[in-house]
């Protein structure tokens, strides 16, 4: 450990850039609620039934559902039934990233408030007081 010409440690120079504890967490409430409403907004795709086209059905996303007109355009085909089960497919497939989105986003939600509301604990020299105040 290096020190300072008149004998006192140097002070760390990570020590300026890391994050603190209450910082790290303001940045995953924040990648949590970003990240909740991203996938929340993004359309969800299914592949496409035919295999000799490697392409996929674009669902909807987790806030509207399934769109129906949607899916019978990518299908490009007007039968009932393969239609029924695309919408079937569709709105598992959301419910999924809905789930996973409303998890993400409210956790976020959740920390951040959390990190607002719960009083910071005094540092050393601060002049503030962790503790009541005395009579």
């Amino acid at each position: 450990m290096s020190t300072e010409p008149d004998g006192a440690p140097a002070e760390d120079p990570l020590a300026q850039i890391t994050l603190t504890r209450r910082g790290f967490a303001a940045v995953l409430a924040v990648v949590g609620l970003l990240a909740g409403l991203v996938m929340a907004l993004v359309p969800v795709h299914v592949a496409h039934p035919d295999a000799a086209q490697p392409r996929s059905v674009t669902c909807g996303n987790a806030i509207g559902g399934a769109e129906t007109p949607w899916i019978v355009e990518d299908l490009g085909v007007a039968d009932r039934a393969l239609t029924v089960s695309y919408i079937d497919m569709c709105e598992r497939a959301i419910s999924e990233r809905a789930t996973t989105a409303s998890l993400l986003f409210f956790s976020g939600l959740v920390g951040g408030l959390a990190l607002g509301v719960v009083r910071r604990s005094a540092s050393p020299g601060s002049g503030r007081h962790a503790g009541p105040a005395g009579p």
